[in-house]
C-alpha cells in the first residue's frame, strides 16, 4: 500500500510539472540562465535572456602604464606615473599635470574602437546602458588655478574641465553627451558641476556636492544609454554616491552630430583655460561595463 502512495504522488507530481512547463512553453518565455524567470510581458514576446556582463575596460594602474588607455596632452601638459596618491590595491595613480599660465590638456583617453580599444565597438551606449566609472584626486592648488569659486578680475577666463564624453577628439559644443567642470565667471559660484556638452541648446549646471574639495578621492559614475529608434538619448550621474543628474530622453544627448569616429572620454586635467597656476589631478581607476557600478541604476 505504501508503494501504491508513492506511485500516485509520483504521478501527480509528474502531471502538475507538465502543466507548469506547457504553459510556459506557449507564451515562448522560459527562465534564463542566471534564474530571473520568464523575460517577456506578453505570449506574442519571444524570450529575451539578460546580457552577459561587459567589462569594457578596467585599470587602477597598478604597473605605472595607463593601462588600455592613451594621454591626451597639449600645451605643455603631462601624464606620469605617481606615488602621490593611489587606489586602494595600485602601487600607482597617474598623475595628469598642466603648467601655470598654460591652455592646455593633460586626460587620459578611452577612445572606442581606437587605439588600444581598437577591438571595442564604437559606441557600446546604443540601445543599451553604458557605465563609466572614475575615482580622481584634485590636488591641493586646483581651486587657486581658476581664481576660486567667486568671478573676480582676475579670472574672467578661467575654467578647468575634468571630464568630456564626446564623438572623436571634438571641441565644444560640436556633439556627444556630457561635460564636468568649474567655470568660476561663466557659470557662477557654483564649484564643479556637470552640464551638456550641446550647453548651447541646454545650459542646465547641476552642481556636484560640496563645491569642490582638493585631496580628496572622487568616485563618478557616468550612465549613456542612446535610443536609436526614439533618436534620443539620456544621461544619469552620480558623485561619491550622490546622484547630480538624470536626464530624460534629449535629442541633442549624445548626438554625434554626423561623426563616425566613435565614443571618446577624456578624464583627468582635461581642458584649463587662463590658468592663475598649475594643474594636478590624479586619475586612480576607471572602467567602463555594460552593467550598473557602484550607486548606479540600469535605465528606467
Amino acid at each position: 500500500m505504501a508503494r501504491w502512495d508513492a506511485d500516485i504522488r509520483f504521478w501527480i507530481l509528474a502531471q502538475v510539472a507538465a502543466t507548469a512547463l506547457a504553459a510556459v512553453l506557449a507564451t515562448g518565455c522560459l527562465p534564463c540562465g542566471d534564474a530571473t524567470g520568464p523575460q517577456c510581458a506578453s505570449p506574442s514576446e519571444e524570450h529575451k535572456p539578460s546580457a552577459a556582463r561587459v567589462i569594457y575596460y578596467r585599470t587602477n594602474f597598478t604597473d605605472g602604464t595607463t593601462g588600455p588607455l592613451d594621454v591626451y596632452a597639449y600645451g605643455g601638459g603631462s601624464c606620469e606615473p605617481s606615488l602621490d596618491q593611489r587606489d586602494a590595491g595600485s602601487a600607482y595613480s597617474i598623475k595628469c599635470t598642466i603648467p601655470g599660465g598654460a591652455t592646455g590638456a593633460a586626460a587620459l583617453q578611452a577612445w572606442f574602437g581606437h587605439g588600444k580599444l581598437a577591438g571595442l565597438p564604437l559606441d557600446p551606449s546604443l540601445d543599451r546602458d553604458l557605465f563609466q566609472e572614475v575615482r580622481f584626486v584634485l590636488a591641493p592648488g586646483a581651486l587657486a588655478a581658476v581664481g576660486g569659486t567667486t568671478c573676480t578680475s582676475l579670472n574672467p577666463t578661467s575654467q578647468l574641465k575634468v571630464h568630456k564624453s564626446v564623438y572623436g577628439q571634438a571641441g565644444s559644443a560640436w556633439n556627444g553627451w556630457v561635460m564636468s567642470n568649474i567655470a568660476p565667471c561663466s557659470d557662477g559660484d557654483i564649484g564643479l558641476f556637470s552640464e551638456p556638452e550641446m550647453w548651447i541648446i541646454n545650459g542646465g549646471r547641476y552642481p556636484w556636492p560640496q563645491k569642490l574639495s582638493e585631496g580628496t578621492v572622487y568616485d563618478v559614475v557616468y550612465r549613456y544609454h542612446r535610443y536609436t529608434a526614439q533618436n534620443c538619448g539620456t544621461i544619469a550621474i552620480w558623485v561619491n554616491g550622490n546622484k547630480v543628474m538624470d536626464s530624460p530622453c534629449w535629442s541633442y544627448m549624445g548626438t554625434t552630430n554626423g561623426s563616425t569616429q566613435g565614443l571618446l572620454f577624456w578624464d583627468g586635467a582635461t581642458y584649463l583655460q587662463s590658468s592663475l597656476s598649475p594643474v594636478v589631478v590624479y586619475d586612480l581607476f576607471t572602467q567602463a561595463t555594460n552593467y550598473p557600478i557602484g550607486a548606479a541604476t540600469p535605465s528606467p
